[in-house]
């Protein structure tokens, strides 16, 4: 009986050292991963929840972000309830990764937002992303995104309408994402903003869009979809999702009806372009169209809207840089307002694009994004094992002194004609490398003609007791209370 008994240890104790064996191999590049983390610095974590607390805190953008490279230095981590990510601030580091074809897979917190964006470019990753990337390319030539400025003019004539016609103090950032919102509606989906059915694109989707990702972070256990799916948060996502899908295949039904007449001079839209990639490409399905209109449609909301209101902000602050653009506007473009203005008239608006860059670095839209590397990457140091999550802060990395001096002065002139050569890898609105945004050119010429048009029209001044920015974070950058400025009507010709 001892020895049968004895037998029976040895045979639990080398099953149980198989298992732990097992484990270990499985787990070995996790375990890798958390040993680097406990050896770098980072924000302070707590058991368990990590630092996704964090991204409720108020202070997230202004002081710990703002002050991330001086306090923990060219990389530090993070914890997302149990899973370490790695904060690379230096545009050297950053290029080895997003220069890499090797590195662009997005993180797995992207997959929290699949019920939001859908699987388009922003969230896909491996074959399908760089199969859509390839054939959506062509579409954003320079070329066609040029005769989107009468879209752009038009929605932006339609802003200036709306306007109070007599000096006024204001918040820009309504008037502004609604401005942003009709230009989507025409480019992404063929609603002309002249011809729009009122009742039917107020009761958009498009317009009612929420994001839970920070909610489900900042609550960890509904990292877990098993678990998130229980909630009433998940079944109003997924309602929402549903009525983006309904809305967004209505609008492909009727673009296709269009083309079957549309002229060689008439407007084009992206579904346009989109539907025909279909045609010719059968992988190309209509759920795809699908996920890329809602791509298109709701990631360039906030960010473009947010990018022109905190450029009309600062504008208003910074009256030499203002009078710059407008001295440029009346010679590129004039001051007639009932004249649209041409694509080289834009092109030549190198100071306001120069104003908007430097917008762009002190309040990026899009402050943090993630990828997952694809092979062992040196970092310093350190060395980053396959399969690492990368966190990536522009609203940090445009804030490294020895980069930008004196990093919380608007300066247009780091991005004017005579500036030194920059890092690409040391600004990036719009990520950089192959998972660059591709509509980012579309994006300068849309805020461009935008800016200008409401700049022919009022003289921007700061909002007496609003002259401070409070940036929040919420998937994109945006300033709690608003952007106020008072805006005082132009003489103009029209």
């Amino acid at each position: 009986f001892q020895l049968e008994k004895s037998s029976a240890v040895e045979l639990y104790t080398y099953l149980t050292l198989i298992l732990v064996c097992v484990l270990l191999y499985i787990f070995s590049d996790y375990l890798k991963i958390c040993a680097l983390a406990f050896r770098l610095p980072g924000p302070k974590s707590y058991p368990v929840i990590g630092n996704c607390l964090d991204i409720a805190r108020k202070d997230l953008i202004t002081r710990e972000m703002a002050q991330a490279y001086k306090n923990y230095g060219p990389l530090a981590r993070v914890w997302i309830f149990v899973f370490p990510m790695f904060v690379v601030f230096d545009p050297n580091d950053l290029k080895v990764i997003l220069s890499s074809k090797k590195h662009t897979n997005k993180s797995m917190f992207y997959k929290l937002l699949h019920n939001f964006l859908g699987r388009g470019l922003i969230t896909s990753s491996g074959h399908k992303w760089s199969s859509h990337r390839k054939l959506i390319q062509p579409s954003f030539n320079i070329a066609i995104l040029e005769k989107f400025i009468d879209t752009f003019t038009d929605s932006a004539s339609f802003l200036i309408d709306k306007l109070p016609k007599e000096e006024t103090v204001l918040n820009v950032t309504e008037y502004v994402n609604n401005c942003v919102l009709d230009i989507l509606n025409e480019a992404v989906l063929g609603v002309p903003v002249k011809s729009v059915d009122k009742k039917e694109m107020e009761q958009s989707p498009f317009r009612q869009g929420k994001v839970v990702a920070p909610y489900r972070i900042t609550h960890p256990w509904l990292l877990f979809n098993s678990i998130y799916k229980l909630t009433d948060a998940a079944t109003a996502e997924l309602n929402q999702k549903k009525q983006l899908d309904d809305f967004s295949r209505k609008m492909i039904r009727r673009r296709r009806e269009i083309l079957k007449t549309l002229s060689p001079s008439d407007r084009r839209c992206l579904l346009d372009f989109m539907i025909e990639i279909s045609n010719e490409n059968p992988d190309f399905t209509e759920d795809d169209i699908i996920d890329e209109a809602c791509t298109f449609m709701l990631a360039g909301q906030d960010s473009v809207g947010a990018a022109v209101a905190f450029t009309l902000f600062l504008l208003a602050r910074h009256q030499d840089q203002q009078a710059k653009c407008y001295e440029e506007i009346e010679r590129h473009i004039g001051t007639d307002c009932s004249k649209p203005p041409s694509a080289e008239g834009i092109r030549e608006l190198r100071h306001l694009e120069a104003c908007i860059k430097e917008s762009l670095r002190l309040y990026p839209s899009v402050p943090l994004m993630a990828r997952k590397i694809g092979e062992d990457v040196r970092v310093g140091k350190y060395n980053l094992p396959t399969g690492t999550e990368i966190m990536i802060l522009p609203y940090a990395t445009h804030r490294l002194e020895h980069i930008y001096p004196d990093p919380e002065r608007f300066d247009p002139e780091r991005f004017g004609d005579g500036a030194p050569h920059q890092n690409p890898y040391a600004f990036l609105p719009f990520s950089a490398g192959p998972r660059n945004c591709i509509g980012y050119k579309f994006a300068y010429i849309e805020m461009k003609t935008v800016i200008a048009r409401v700049l022919q029209n009022f003289h921007l001044s700061p909002a007496p007791g609003k002259e401070e920015v409070q940036p929040i974070f919420r998937m994109t950058l945006r300033a709690r209370g608003g952007l106020w400025v008072k805006m005082t009507p132009r003489k103009v010709v029209s």
